[in-house]
């Protein structure tokens, strides 16, 4: 607590002479750029979905958003709860960040636990990869996911006031979601709000839940996903100081979310307590308050500073059928960041930069499989880029030294040293070849140190390392990336392969035994392999009658093993697309075809082949001064039976049936979403 406060002081410390010099700097205020332009390269995503792009894709969740994405899927676990898996790699391997800051939620404990984030309100969506990472932790070998929203204006106010609403529904859940947004200010006063609200049904499903016959219970009804169901809402408020040369502001955000675990039927309790619900589900909230503030600086050494804190106060409580809590999650946590962008150095750019992390985690109930534990952790890093006429070379270095105090079970204290590099090397015709090279170390989190105990949302009875008396080291990636891709032009690729060589990967190893009627499964390191392909190419053709035509192939696949030769759960399938798309002046449309292959390379659920077929189609105007933009979507067009081997739940929950989704945005004032 000492240390947090001590953080806010030197924060509010450091941001107030920022807001002073920025009072006296903004008389002629502009939009203000303080990243160091020089790390462009370095620090650009590999993937992006803004625009009309984000519009098309967006779902309820951030792994469905993101999951036809090359090298990209989804740990589904229902409609709320998703969260994105890169190459195969998943859990707090995929860093999740809100505006370059972690989310501060405990979806990386369980993948019944939502992300809280919402993706109808992001400006765009980020996946990034390479050195880059290191800038905001070692534990993300897969790459970080960044979704970048307004609620802390960076810039003065395109206009006193703006604004946009979307209205949408679909029919495979009988959605009904409003989101909303206002930005405005006046000089140098910026200021935004938004809110949403979402309720969904039971989902509609072709065929049984429940994939194996022999698993079903003589009550399962076709075509429903039982307790599927969700209800959220949210809303943010933020204000920012904005002058010449730097901004200061601060924002406060709240989630309530309830949302049924859908599953296999749970084993009837005191036939005397009644069942108020229809199955087990969870009662989400966190009220999150973030300062940000950046100042351009004058001087010979440093470019930019920027500071960043965020506080985050999250409970859940998983409650039962019968209405009585099962377990309460609560997690108390901060995070706070300094960087300082430095100039020009025998060539280098860079930024230079300190993060604190202060997280106070507890569980307590009956389904408590992890016992409180509280984390620290301190992060050293430094990222620097260097352009030559060939291309440009970065480089990137992190030290970061993590305690875990647990009220069970041994205390964890370890460092993790990782390295970077990566080349873009100019190949001509507007084209780069792309070298990645790093060498990770990343600690384990608390569930694969102190797990004991029955967790109901994976039916597994998870025993830790650290809770099985085994000793434990880092988990050490050297990783190795090669890319082509072209840019500009009629015809534009980006195309990767890529090798990761852990050593002393942490997994679920099911031991064979039951506990408690479930399986036990313990977490186990061993030397792990990963490797695989991703690619798409868009070709534009000349456009017919004022048409412009598109076709855009993309594929991956992704095998893991264990060193000895051992199978790993939850792998995605090889999958191959073909989207043919058309735009006119006012509209575009595109259908989809995705082919997932089947999936029995894997130590958990197998799953069969299946082929999505998605249609779009998007319609802009303006009336009453007013920008809309009406969209319809189907998606699954043949109504066809898919599941995700990465989920949990591929054998009880398959995918959305057959969907439509129709909805319109509209926007004045400069307003967006």
């Amino acid at each position: 607590m000492r240390i947090f406060i001590s953080a806010v002081a030197a924060g509010v410390a450091a941001l107030t002479s920022v807001a002073a010099t920025a009072a006296t700097d903004s008389t002629t205020p502009e939009e203000l750029t303080v990243t160091a332009t020089s790390l462009a390269r370095v620090l650009q995503p590999v993937q992006v979905l803004e625009g009309a792009e984000l519009l098309k894709r967006s779902a309820p969740t951030l792994g469905e958003t993101l999951a036809n994405e090359p090298g990209i899927s989804s740990s589904y676990f229902g409609p709320a709860s998703s969260r994105p898996i890169i190459r195969g790699l998943s859990g707090s391997r995929v860093l999740m960040l809100t505006d370059s800051s972690p989310t501060l939620d405990v979806a990386d404990v369980s993948p019944d636990h939502a992300v809280t984030v919402e993706p109808l309100l992001a400006d765009r969506v980020e996946i990034i990869r390479g050195p880059g990472t290191l800038l905001y932790g070692s534990s993300a070998a897969g790459g970080i996911v960044n979704v970048i929203d307004s609620r802390v204006p960076k810039a003065p106010a395109a206009a006193p006031i703006g604004g946009a609403v979307e209205v949408r529904g679909d029919t495979a859940t009988e959605e009904r979601t409003v989101v909303g947004r206002l930005d405005g200010g006046a000089g140098a006063f910026a200021w935004h709000v938004d809110a949403f609200t979402r309720s969904t049904e039971n989902i509609d499903i072709p065929g049984f839940a429940t994939a194996d016959p022999a698993d079903r219970d003589a009550d399962e009804q076709e075509g429903t996903l039982k307790n599927s169901y969700s209800d959220s809402d949210g809303f943010a408020a933020g204000a920012s100081w904005v002058g010449d040369r730097g901004y200061l502001g601060a924002s406060v955000s709240r989630l309530e979310s309830t949302y049924g675990l859908p599953g296999p039927k749970e084993e009837e309790g005191d036939p005397g307590e009644p069942e108020l619900f229809e199955g087990p589900f969870l009662d989400l909230e966190q009220t999150r308050v973030d300062l940000r503030g950046e100042y351009a600086l004058d001087n010979r050494v440093f470019e930019t500073v920027r500071f960043t804190l965020g506080n985050n106060d999250y409970t859940h409580q998983e409650i039962e059928p019968s209405g009585e809590i099962a377990t309460r999650f609560d997690n108390q946590q901060w995070q706070t960041r300094l960087e300082l962008a430095h100039r020009s150095f025998a060539g280098f750019a860079g930024v230079v930069g300190v993060q604190l992390d202060d997280r106070d985690f507890s569980a307590v109930g009956e389904e408590a499989f992890v016992s409180a534990t509280e984390t620290q952790s301190y992060g050293l890093f430094l990222v620097e880029e260097r352009d030559f006429d060939w291309g440009a070379l970065n480089l990137a270095a992190r030290v970061e030294s993590l305690e875990h105090t647990n009220v069970e079970f041994a205390r964890y204290d370890d460092n993790a040293f990782s390295l970077a590099a990566g080349a873009i090397i100019n190949a001509g015709d507007s084209q780069e070849v792309v070298v990645n090279l790093s060498r990770t170390q990343r600690n384990p989190n608390a569930e694969e140190l102190y797990s004991n105990g029955a967790h109901l949302a994976t039916r597994l009875f998870e025993v830790g390392l650290l809770a099985n008396g085994n000793s434990v080291s880092t988990e050490d990636s050297t990783n190795v990336e090669l890319g082509l891709r072209r840019t500009q032009g009629d015809f534009t690729w980006d195309t990767s392969v890529y090798y990761y060589d852990i050593a002393d990967y942490v997994y679920l190893d099911l031991t064979g035994a039951v506990v408690d009627d479930l399986p036990e499964a313990i977490y186990t390191q061993a030397d792990a392999e990963f490797y695989g392909a991703e690619g798409a190419a868009e070709y534009r053709f000349s456009p017919v009658a004022g048409i412009q035509p598109t076709a855009r192939v993309f594929g991956d696949f992704v095998r893991a093993r264990l060193a000895d030769g051992g199978l790993l759960p939850r792998i995605p399938p090889w999958r191959a697309g073909l989207t043919l798309g058309a735009a006119g002046a006012d509209w575009e449309s595109s259908i989809d075809v995705i082919h997932h292959g089947e999936q029995n390379d894997v130590s958990s659920f197998a799953t069969d082949n299946f082929t999505l077929v998605n249609v779009n189609y998007v319609r802009r105007f303006n009336a009453f001064k007013t920008d809309w933009e009406v969209f319809g979507r189907i998606n699954n067009l043949t109504d066809a039976e898919a599941r995700r081997s990465a989920s949990f739940l591929a054998a009880f929950a398959p995918l959305p049936g057959r969907t439509l989704t129709l909805g319109f945005r509209a926007r004045f004032g400069g307003g967006n979403i």
